[in-house]
């Protein structure tokens, strides 16, 4: 398992850097939606979702043996 690299961004080489950006997309998505509506509840609802999505997804990843 290494670090992040600066082409992790367009495909992710190991489950911490898939989780990290998951995590800063999923942020950027909260943020946008705090914008637009003004509803901290909807960009924390947004932001949680966003983080189990990526965490779930990152996991099926690392099961089917997509990280090794």
């Amino acid at each position: 398992m290494g670090g992040l690299q600066w082409y992790d961004w367009i495909q992710p080489t190991n489950p911490f850097a898939s989780i990290f950006f998951g995590i800063l997309f999923s942020f950027i998505l909260a943020v946008i939606a705090w914008l637009d509506t003004k509803e901290i509840k909807k960009s924390f609802l947004f932001f949680l979702l966003g983080i189990i999505v990526a965490m779930v997804l990152v996991l099926i990843l690392y099961v089917f043996g997509y990280y090794s």
